[in-house]
């Protein structure tokens, strides 16, 4: 049973702005996408106002969309980023209570991408964040899975960084690259900050898991970012989810990747002081 949190007891959120926080990693296949609705959707649960926006050129939201699912260039989140669609004419309300969506078209949000290599497009990212930041508690941000300038550009803009860290060789490697373009965002825009590392796709106990997990331990360690105490184990109502395109906690709400999604959501809430209501058995 995970330690206790404290109910988390704060004036009203509304004399703050909200926190951008962008889900990264250079590894495709990592569950930046998962990691990203699914714990989007556990925030919401507790009260919050929550905004996806999907910055990932693979559309990755899409598959929890359903029947919203979006396909017009003219009014998501590229064509905010070339300044031809106001911010609010692309949000999708309402996908779960107290979740919306900015969803992406393929084209579109390519050349949006290629576009925050430059000043203005850098611009133009930044006026988006600052915009929903005055209408939503906490904005999730799916971004792609490779390295560029653009991505800095994300970073440069958000105020915290969540890392999806499954026990498997390649994301491992990765790890030591997405936490050196975070301190060098840091070092030259003071933010992000790592609010941290998420363990995800946990299964078994093979000797291989643990050498990965130490692994992990040890560069975060290293790089002195914080690990959620809580894992997301790769259970079987976590892939049906997937493949009817909803939070598992949606789906399944009492099964283990569901559950351990609440509590990865509580330990964000409480480690960041908002005030949502998390349980007091907790």
């Amino acid at each position: 049973m995970p330690a206790p949190l404290n109910m988390c007891k704060y004036a009203d959120m509304s004399a703050r702005s909200g926190e951008v926080i962008a889900v990264v990693h250079s590894k495709g296949g990592a569950g930046k996408t998962s990691l990203t609705f699914n714990l989007a959707h556990a925030v919401a649960d507790t009260g919050a106002r929550v905004l996806v926006i999907d910055l990932d050129t693979q559309l990755g939201q899409r598959a929890f969309l359903g029947d919203a699912s979006h396909d017009d260039p003219t009014s998501d989140v590229g064509a905010v980023l070339t300044g031809s669609c106001q911010p609010d004419a692309a949000i999708m309300p309402g996908i779960y209570p107290n979740l919306d969506v900015m969803a992406a078209e393929e084209q579109s949000v390519d050349v949006a991408w290629r576009q925050l290599y430059t000043s203005d497009g850098r611009r133009l990212l930044a006026g988006l964040f600052d915009h929903v930041r005055s209408a939503y508690d906490v904005i999730l941000v799916d971004t792609p899975g490779h390295q560029s300038p653009s991505l800095g550009a994300v970073l440069n803009a958000s105020d915290g960084v969540l890392i999806p860290m499954p026990p498997e060789a390649g994301p491992v490697a990765e790890l030591p690259t997405i936490l050196n373009a975070v301190a060098d965002s840091a070092a030259g825009y003071g933010r992000p900050a790592v609010y941290g590392i998420v363990r995800t796709r946990v299964w078994g106990n093979s000797i291989y898991r643990r050498v990965a997990e130490d692994q992990i331990r040890t560069i975060a360690g290293e790089f002195g970012v914080p690990l959620f105490r809580n894992k997301v184990p790769e259970d079987a109502k976590f892939g049906e989810a997937h493949l009817v395109g909803m939070p598992v906690g949606a789906y399944h709400p009492r099964a283990r990747s569901a559950v351990a999604y609440r509590y990865i959501a509580y330990e964000l809430i409480d480690r960041r002081g908002w005030p949502f209501e998390i349980p007091g058995d907790v």
